[in-house]
């Protein structure tokens, strides 16, 4: 009988302690999603917020295209075209992040994961190839080069 109760409570403390790493994890997410979109207010002069429940209930309407992703523009009058994934890990799974942001992306925007090592602040940006070439202009990649003959 002891067994048995102290097997309960050893399974109920396991919930709990499952519970709260969950509850941790979701506000270091939160919070990492609220400094990405202060960092491209403080840049672009836009006000982004956190979406909310991280984008998590636009998967289940069709018609909340506007707020996939973890961040969205506050101003109406300001149409986001990325569409961002934040990520804040320990370690990086950067293929299974870039498939969700692919997978959860609306038609018409870039898909983009804005992502760093937890408890470091540098941050990456990750895109495919094709949209860096569409988004960044050939004079922020080349320079011409004065020749001295």
């Amino acid at each position: 009988m002891k067994l048995l109760r102290k097997k309960r409570e050893s399974s109920a403390e396991e919930k709990e302690k499952r519970s709260r790493r969950g509850r941790i994890s979701r506000n270091k997410g939160s919070n990492y999603e609220r400094t990405i979109a202060s960092i491209f207010k403080e840049r672009y002069g836009v006000d982004l917020v956190r979406t909310p429940q991280s984008g998590g209930f636009a998967k289940k309407s069709v018609k909340a295209d506007e707020f996939r992703g973890d961040v969205v523009s506050a101003d109406s009058s300001k149409e986001l075209l990325l569409h961002i994934e934040a990520k804040n890990h320990k370690s990086w799974s950067l293929p299974k992040w870039f498939e969700q942001a692919e997978s959860d992306c609306p038609e018409g925007k870039t898909p983009v994961v804005v992502f760093h090592k937890h408890g470091t602040s540098t941050e990456y940006v990750a895109l495919k190839l094709s949209d860096f070439l569409k988004l960044v202009p050939k004079e922020l990649i080349f320079r011409e080069v004065e020749k001295n003959d």
